[in-house]
């Protein structure tokens, strides 16, 4: 006998039946993720049964949440584009930054996507889809190169409505080594005076006669 699939993903089965019956009434879709209960509305007609029975089918709501799909993501020493992807329920979305130096500018109000529409950090995401079930997101940072022979690394925070909050951990590549010095050729006068030659490193240097 065929299932029955009414409102807001609730499963009825059977469809139809002879006589005393039991029916299954379940979620269409384990953990859902809606953050508000779900009804659905389901009808009984017996056949010569001139009126109808109805009954109602609550589907629970799950704890608001979110989460990273990758909580620590690494990031390439040249720096560029670094996108985040994760699942929540919750009515809005407020990225932060926590400890590190690897993402330069304020993410406060960054755009995003949530459930594939566009959203902005802090402000309620339209439509409100974790009602209903939870969605994904997605926001596209940038990184700064890095130019230190070093591993870096940057805590991303999301923090859901109600101040459920999850971490990613960008992890940066070292740079490469490098060093210049700036003029290549000096004039050192009679009187003992000092010229300068400026050393530009991200590493430690010495100084020695060429051979």
């Amino acid at each position: 006998m065929a299932e029955v699939i009414k409102q807001n993903g609730v499963v009825v089965s059977p469809s139809t039946g002879s006589g005393n019956t039991t029916l299954q009434v379940k979620a269409e879709v384990a953990n859902r993720g809606n953050r508000l209960a779900q009804t659905a509305t389901f009808e009984v007609e017996g056949s010569g049964v001139a009126e109808k029975k109805q009954f109602v089918a609550k589907h629970l709501p799950a704890a608001e949440f979110i989460e990273f799909d990758n909580a620590s993501p690494a990031v390439d020493k040249g720096g560029g584009s670094v996108t985040l992807t994760g699942k929540s329920n919750t009515t809005n979305i407020t990225f932060s930054k926590g400890a590190g130096d690897v993402i330069g500018a304020d993410i406060s109000a960054i755009k995003f996507t949530a459930n594939g529409a566009s959203a902005t950090s802090g402000i309620a995401i339209t439509g409100d889809p974790g009602a209903k079930a939870k969605y994904t997101f997605s926001v596209t940072l940038t990184a700064a190169a890095n130019e230190t022979i070093e591993a870096r690394t940057q805590q991303i925070i999301a923090t859901a409505a109600g101040g459920q909050k999850a971490t990613a951990t960008l992890n940066q590549t070292a740079g490469d080594p490098f060093i210049e010095v700036t003029p290549i050729e000096i004039d050192v006068p009679q009187d003992g005076s000092a010229v300068q030659v400026t050393v530009d490193t991200n590493t430690t240097f010495t100084v020695t006669p060429k051979s």
